[in-house]
């Protein structure tokens, strides 16, 4: 783990802290409301929705899956695959603007032994389906549920919407550039080139460029690949889409675990999809307190007892954030299969 990711981790330890302060806070003097809140809990609710993080896991690696080629598919094992998404949680929940994840997700693949161009584009490319679904997905639950947003959801966090969805189009087209741009990939190499030639000697810079355009070339060759299948495309894009329904009703599980049997299902997802957006917009790791704090704005009017609101805010964020932390942790921790059998030979 590198300093910058330690620094991080520590912030995200007392961010937590503090958040977890702040709310079993909020908890003192309501004692009557939390046994109210306990009294009504069902177990079977909340395994449900830990139910659904992992089968939210378990999609994106099959997503993952059908971006490879088949000489990859057969390179890579099941663990391996599942290692890709859970290093992908690890590393958006530890980097500010979730910018690790693709780094993670890389390292991942290249551990399983796809070479690094073809598993940089398959990243890329599956981040790309993953930010169109992301932005369609919004745009449905947002003119779906417009007038409930504005009516009922504090106007401070609805502000956040707009700049939220202009952030991700942006983010959509600069992928799109770098992908199919292959001239402005190799400008951008040779922009940064000089900050490397005054620290290496002649040789070592000279075979470190070439090894970056050849990772370059096939980087774009990749992508045209990908691109250009048609079956991969929509395997990628079905799996997504039904990755993140999966995620989006989590909090209707653990909403549901305390009672509250008439909630409306697709009202959730939108707001869900809400919180998903903005919280990208924090530069904090992880957007923790930020994401606690759109939580308890947009899902107020849906739990109307405040101690089970807080109860209900710190089993979602176990579920969908810190259980994908530490599960991401061990799976950075455990060497991937042809290492052990390359210990276990020497």
């Amino acid at each position: 783990m590198s300093k910058t990711d330690k620094i991080s981790a520590i912030i995200v330890v007392i961010l937590t802290a503090v958040v977890v302060y702040f709310l079993t806070t909020e908890l003192r003097g309501k004692g009557s409301q939390l046994k109210l809140a306990l009294a009504h809990l069902d177990w079977r609710w909340l395994v449900g929705g830990l139910v659904m993080m992992v089968l939210s896991i378990v999609l994106e690696a099959v997503a993952t899956y059908t971006m490879l080629n088949k000489t990859d598919r057969h390179r890579t094992s099941v663990l391996a695959l599942l290692r890709v998404p859970l290093l992908n949680l690890l590393g958006t929940g530890v980097t500010p603007f979730a910018t690790g994840g693709q780094p993670a997700q890389l390292f991942g693949l290249a551990r399983s032994g796809i070479e690094g161009g073809r598993a940089m584009s398959v990243i890329l490319m599956k981040f790309l389906v993953y930010q169109v679904v992301v932005v369609v997905f919004f745009i449905i639950g947002y003119f779906s549920a417009e007038h409930f947003i504005y009516a009922q959801v504090d106007p401070t966090f609805a502000q956040f919407i707009p700049l939220a969805i202009t952030i991700h189009a942006v983010v959509i087209l600069g992928i799109v550039l770098v992908m199919f741009w292959p001239a402005l990939t190799l400008k951008l190499v040779d922009m940064v080139a000089p900050l490397f030639q005054k620290m290496l000697s002649r040789e070592r810079y000279t075979r470190l460029l070439f090894t970056v355009t050849q990772k370059v070339a096939n980087f774009h060759q990749e992508s045209r690949r990908v691109i250009g299948s048609w079956e991969s495309l929509v395997g990628a894009t079905v799996f997504t889409v039904l990755q993140l329904m999966v995620f989006y009703l989590i909090p209707y599980f653990v909403i549901r675990a305390f009672g509250y049997e008439n909630v409306n299902p697709w009202l959730i997802i939108t707001m869900n999809i809400m919180i998903v957006m903005v919280i990208s917009l924090f530069p904090i790791p992880g957007g923790v307190g930020g994401a606690e704090l759109s939580f308890q704005l947009l899902f107020s009017p849906f739990v109307k007892n405040p101690a089970t609101l807080i109860l209900v805010i710190l089993i979602w964020r176990l579920i969908t954030y810190y259980f994908g932390l530490f599960a991401g942790i061990i799976a950075y921790m455990v060497p991937p299969r042809q290492i052990e059998r390359r210990n276990d030979a020497t």
